[in-house]
């Protein structure tokens, strides 16, 4: 019995240090931007354009395109996105909005990036204030060490 006992405690303790030697998880990085969307054609591709951003990599005066919709749906829209903030560095993902919610609310999901966003994967709340102003609010992990604002 205590052979047992000793076998099983030499076990769990080998489980225990190799759990503790695997990596963690990256920390994600608290994320908000907004957009405005004057220019939003719904043409393909259709575009706004960054007016705040806590990430540097991400700056003001960046474009969104959107391509969509990939669904046609009454009650959402559904759209691949990019974030192209130019010279090659960008971003791409995909967003849906529940259009018809009083006010509109939706998810976004960005899961590849290039250059300065190389290595971004990012989930945002979509949302949109009563000045048509546009935020997105979530986390993002970011595979060059890019620092926030």
């Amino acid at each position: 019995m205590s052979r047992l006992l000793t076998m099983s405690a030499g076990a769990i303790l080998a489980l225990t240090s190799v759990a503790s030697a695997a990596p963690a998880a990256p920390a994600t990085q608290p994320l908000k931007i907004s957009k405005e969307c004057s220019q939003f054609s719904g043409d393909t591709p259709s575009f706004c354009t960054i007016t705040e951003s806590n990430l540097e990599a991400i700056p003001v005066g960046t474009k969104i395109l959107y391509y969509g919709p990939v669904i046609a749906n009454p009650l959402f829209s559904s759209s691949a996105a990019v974030i192209a903030v130019g010279n090659g560095d960008s971003a791409v993902g995909y967003c849906v909005v529940y259009d018809t919610a009083k006010p509109p609310l939706g998810t976004c999901a960005f899961h590849a990036g290039s250059g300065t966003l190389a290595g971004f994967q990012a989930i945002v709340k979509v949302t949109v204030d009563d000045k048509q102003i546009w935020h997105w609010d979530g986390d993002y992990l970011l595979g060059a060490t890019q620092a926030a604002k």
